[in-house]
């Protein structure tokens, strides 16, 4: 094993280490573990396969992975899991944040109307997926509190989606997020990039007991208002939203992610 490779197992370590917690929090073994990890092995193993252009079967899975072909055969025949919603749920609240044809004065999120096969709702949408059913959305959104219904139609009441109650989306979410963060780190540390990608952490460990609720409170509105400024910003460069004419391909994928966690300690006199 090089040096290079050190490097990784040791970091490979230190990124298992809160998955260890969760599990060992959450009653799953070293068995589970391992089935879940074999499982994701073969899931990228068949990403990374055909973004090179080529076909995926058992052989180069199990070859590329170090699993028995029986295992790799197991999973691979299992029929693919459906996109989880709570990334399409974003994805709808995020182009009504920024298309030009949901917005108002200010570029402020219209009230959508909800009647009719060509209702703006429904063309809102559409725009994301076609296979998702409007009605499914709106009861979605509406339930976490994203939007609510008037005599006008739906109006956006929270620039961001947060499942609640669904340890499936939450978690959802959460993988995407460290797949994000965990590449960012990655192209920082071994690729030297010219421009790094953004890692940045801020923690006080001798925060008031009595200051907890105001400072939730802050940091979802400032992180909100923070998340909507920079939707503005990247949408006048996302053809989706901005089709030119120079000839310019859209393709690039540009991801910026924010968390808060308060763990509250002992009080002290």
């Amino acid at each position: 094993m090089n040096e290079t490779q050190n490097i990784a197992q040791t970091c490979l370590r230190l990124i298992l280490r809160p998955v260890a917690r969760f599990c060992l929090r959450r009653s799953l073994r070293i068995q589970d573990a391992m089935e879940a990890m074999k499982v994701v092995f073969v899931e990228n193993a068949v990403e990374e396969i055909q973004n090179s252009g080529e076909k995926a079967n058992v052989s180069r899975l199990s070859a590329m992975t170090g699993l028995h072909r029986r295992d790799v055969m197991r999973i691979f025949r299992e029929e693919e899991s459906e996109p989880k919603p709570g990334s399409l749920m974003t994805r709808v609240v995020g182009q009504w944040m920024n298309d030009a044809e949901f917005l108002g004065s200010r570029n402020r999120p219209l009230i959508l109307t909800l009647e009719g096969e060509n209702s703006q709702f429904r063309r809102l949408v559409s725009k994301v997926s076609r296979d998702l059913n409007p009605g499914t959305v709106l009861f979605e959104l509406e339930r976490v509190g994203s939007v609510a219904r008037t005599p006008r139609g739906a109006k956006l009441l929270l620039s961001h989606y947060v499942p609640v109650d669904n340890a499936e989306e939450g978690f959802a979410l959460l993988a995407k997020d460290s797949e994000d963060l965990i590449d960012a780190v990655d192209e920082n540390i071994f690729s030297n990039p010219d421009i790094p990608n953004l890692h940045g952490r801020t923690e006080f460990d001798r925060i008031r007991s009595d200051a907890i609720p105001y400072i939730r409170n802050w940091l979802i509105e400032e992180g909100s208002a923070f998340h909507k400024r920079v939707g503005k910003f990247l949408a006048q460069f996302d053809t989706d939203f901005n089709p030119g004419d120079d000839g310019v391909l859209g393709g690039a994928t540009v991801s910026l992610g924010t968390f808060s966690m308060i763990r509250e300690g002992d009080k002290e006199e």
